[in-house]
């Protein structure tokens, strides 16, 4: 796992990476520290991150 790229998100933290089978994911850590991992695959990097920022706004809507 490669991580690409880490973003704050109002209360989140939105990190997306690369992975050994050749995909991008992206997990979203709220304020307390937990971590939510998506079992999504994107195929650039542009579209784990947005998808990994909708997930966010639906969480925090």
């Amino acid at each position: 796992m490669k991580i690409i790229k880490i973003l704050s998100i109002r209360k989140f933290t939105l990190a997306i990476f690369y992975t050994k089978s050749n995909c991008y994911q992206y997990s979203v850590i709220d304020d307390y520290g937990t971590v939510l991992e998506h079992d999504s695959i994107c195929y650039t990097s542009e579209a784990a991150e947005r998808e990994g920022r909708e997930a966010i706004n639906i969480v925090f809507n």
